[in-house]
């Protein structure tokens, strides 16, 4: 009823305001569109509450009694569908051009336009419904790898068939895994007529934000006209890296498996793309390192005799952050806000989460001891170093001013506390730099980790809005995916394939949520790499053309000039476009592909002589392996 009420007052302050315009009927109905929002921050304290009772209810034993119990991730997720559609739909009646005050301008323009939760509740319910049958394409026991399923259990893409993949020295059973999940999937179609009635449903989210072209409202908060064209310049910039390197791991596969025939200047295998990325920092990949001989020292155990258990590596984390001049993080926090996850409900990513619920946040975190989370704790002590300076602002400009801007602050503190710089800080290693060697070693897995990675979010991104757009035909879904992969990595399905088909790869369903998209994922990447390079150039620890200040060797702990920067954007939240607040650290206003490159130029070097070297030709002929008939 509340609702309907102050509707009302703003219809009728808007029409008094378009009647005789004065600045007395402007304040009116500013007056009028503060109280919708008013109600609308009452309402989500009310579901900040539902969340602070789940996190206070998990304990490293489980649930506890809290007088009552907690209500579920459903209730939660249902009450914030229910404001933000309710909302929009009130706001959207606000003249915003008339509105004088900019914060108050800005928080309507974010809020009176929704992806998903635009949808009304059947559409919605729908939408849901599709993503939970994406997931279970990925999660779901449905592939029998051999004819008889009675004799074994099936298998989920991941994390089962997934860890096969990657351990696997048979090129066959790539293939033979590849082509098992693809048809287990897509069994009568499923998998593409799932996918076509979710394009569908995205195309009906555009329409209630007046969009003709759908692609606006996947793009909705870059704000940016053909935003995908910026993207495109990226991969483009990056590609003469991603060429040498697609070059030299091509010899790699050949030589690893000689009797697949492949061709010296084609494109690589599917399968063996996918191993290739899953073996990033697997120390049985298929790929040759630069120097073989000259292994990457071993940290695990050092790791554990000095930072001992989760928690010390949480605070070493949080140390970071206090170095930089970022808040503090008390013992009171550890006791009340941060909770340890027990030991099987992490998952096989096991990755820790942050809550918010004003004025708190708190923490749940994964109880694995090694490398690869002490870095992975950095970022997600970024995202709560985050929430703590965006609860201060108003509801609808809490929050990161594009997807994928928070988790790129964060990538810049997992680069920087992966460095033997840092790590010899942590008494972890003894040197605070590697051998050259060794430092290729490094950059080289760390290359395969990121440059495989980038061109395949790119593709999984273009593909789906060049569908919701009419770009691509239902006919030539397949053929046309095949495409993207050939014109922008070089990579080619391992058997004849035909429109029929529908060959999608597992990472693009996970993508399929506009919160966990793939646009979101390229973005964390590269504008985690703009945002690195410049905390490294402010803090003095990267000096270009100074081999002993490398990019790749950056660690700007304790730099106060890197700190001011980083605190600056995360006070702001939301309440600029993204663009300005990239500029107050980069001094760029549009993504680039420099500190990738500056990153990985010692690689790059590398890999050109050594491609010359074995006489290898970068750039590749991909065969026609996708039939329209």
């Amino acid at each position: 009823m509340l609702w309907q009420q102050l509707l009302l007052l703003l219809l009728l302050a808007v029409a008094a305001c378009r009647a005789t315009p004065s600045s007395n009927h402007t304040a009116r109905y500013e007056e009028s569109t503060l109280r919708i929002l008013d109600a609308a921050t009452e309402r989500m304290r009310g579901i900040w509450d539902m969340r602070r009772r789940i996190f206070l209810q998990l304990t490293s034993k489980g649930k506890s009694p809290l007088g009552g119990q907690a209500p579920s991730k459903q209730e939660v997720e249902t009450e914030t569908y229910k404001l933000a559609f309710e909302l929009a739909a009130n706001l959207s009646v606000v003249p915003v051009e008339q509105l004088r005050d900019p914060q108050l301008r800005r928080r309507v323009q974010r809020l009176a336009k929704l992806q998903l939760q635009g949808l009304r509740p059947a559409d919605y319910e729908q939408a849901k419904d599709l993503l939970r049958a994406m997931q279970n394409f990925i999660s779901g026991s449905l592939v029998c790898t051999h004819d008889d399923c009675s004799a074994r259990r099936p298998l989920a893409m991941y994390p089962q068939i997934y860890n096969q993949n990657m351990r696997s020295k048979s090129y066959e059973d790539l293939k033979l895994n590849w082509y098992s999940w693809r048809s287990a999937i897509n069994d009568k179609d499923t998998a593409k007529s799932t996918f076509i009635d979710y394009v569908r449903l995205l195309r009906i989210a555009a329409t209630y934000n007046g969009h003709v072209t759908p692609s606006r409202t996947w793009y909705l908060y870059y704000d940016t006209e053909n935003f995908q064209a910026e993207m495109e310049e990226v991969i483009w910039e990056i590609m003469p890296l991603y060429r040498e390197m697609h070059a030299y791991l091509r010899h790699s596969a050949m030589l690893a498996y000689p009797k697949a025939n492949f061709k010296d200047d084609g494109a690589i295998s599917a399968p063996v793309l996918e191993q290739m990325l899953s073996q990033a920092w697997y120390s049985h990949q298929i790929f040759r390192s630069p120097y073989p001989k000259d292994q990457l020292p071993s940290v695990h155990h050092r790791l554990e005799e000095v930072l001992v258990t989760p928690v010390k590596i949480n605070k070493k984390a949080t140390e970071f952050f206090e170095s930089l001049g970022l808040n503090h993080m008390s013992d009171g926090f550890y006791e009340r806000y941060s909770r340890r996850m027990n030991d099987d409900e992490g998952g096989p990513d096991c990755k820790s989460q942050v809550y918010y619920f004003p004025p708190d946040v708190a923490l749940r975190y994964c109880p694995k001891l090694d490398y690869k989370k002490m870095m992975q704790i950095h970022g997600t002590m970024a995202e709560l170093q985050y929430n703590i300076y965006k609860r201060e602002l108003p509801f609808g400009l809490d929050t990161e001013p594009c997807p994928g801007f928070g988790a790129a602050l964060g990538e810049t503190a997992v680069l920087a506390s992966g460095t033997p710089r840092h790590l010899h800080r942590l008494h972890i290693l003894l040197n605070e730099s590697l051998t050259e060697n060794q430092s290729l070693n490094r950059l080289f897995r760390m290359g395969v980790h990121t440059l495989l990675a980038v061109p395949q979010y790119f593709i999984n991104d273009k593909f789906l809005v060049d569908v919701m757009d009419g770009r691509i035909g239902v006919q030539d879904y397949n053929c046309a995916f095949w495409r993207l992969q050939d014109k922008f990595a070089g990579v080619q399905p391992p058997i004849w394939r035909s429109a029929k088909d529908f060959d999608l790869d597992f990472k693009f369903y996970r993508g399929m949520q506009p919160e966990r998209s793939n646009t979101r994922k390229f973005i964390t990447e590269i504008l985690g790499f703009q945002f690195y390079r410049a905390f490294c150039l402010a803090s003095g620890q990267y000096k270009p053309g100074d081999p002993s200040y490398p990019l790749h060797n950056c660690d700007f702990y304790d730099s106060k000039e890197a700190g001011a920067l980083l605190r600056e954007m995360m006070q702001l939240g939301a309440t600029r476009h993204w663009r300005d607040i990239m500029h107050i650290a980069t001094g760029e206003r549009k993504l680039s592909g420099r500190g990738v490159l500056e990153y990985f130029a010692p690689l790059f070097t590398w890999l050109k002589e050594r491609n010359m070297q074995l006489e290898i030709e970068p750039g590749w002929d991909a065969d026609e392996l996708c039939r329209k008939e």
